[in-house]
């Protein structure tokens, strides 16, 4: 099995876990579940577009993320929350989605990463 392939099982396997923590009342485990599911998507990305800037850790992957202007407001947005930024003074540009949960912007961040191109 491919690097990338081991990196989106494991994001997969640990969204499931982390939805399944916010659906059983444990908020903070979901989040922080939610954090290791994006952050492993997006080395699942970095194996085959390696960018130095977005570091080595899941966090470091989530800041560098919601800094990068190449990527569509969406993205960085949620990659934001989930990095548990402060919300920005001019507030967010997209729409945040209801129900909003770490597991939703988790989800928003993986389609992106796991996306081909």
């Amino acid at each position: 099995m491919s690097e990338a392939a081991e990196w989106r099982r494991q994001a997969a396997t640990e969204l499931e876990a982390a939805e399944a923590s916010w659906r059983a009342g444990n908020a903070g485990r979901g989040r922080v579940g939610a954090r290791r599911a994006a952050g492993m998507a997006i080395k699942a990305r970095l194996a085959g577009d390696p960018r130095p800037s977005y570091g080595t850790s899941f966090m470091h992957h989530l800041n560098a993320l919601a800094d990068d202007a190449e990527v569509e407001v969406a993205v960085r947005e949620a990659a934001w929350r989930l990095a548990a930024r402060p919300r920005p003074e001019a507030g967010w540009q997209v729409a945040v989605e209801q129900p909003l949960t770490p597991t939703a912007d988790a989800r928003r961040v993986m389609a992106w990463a796991l996306a081909d191109g």
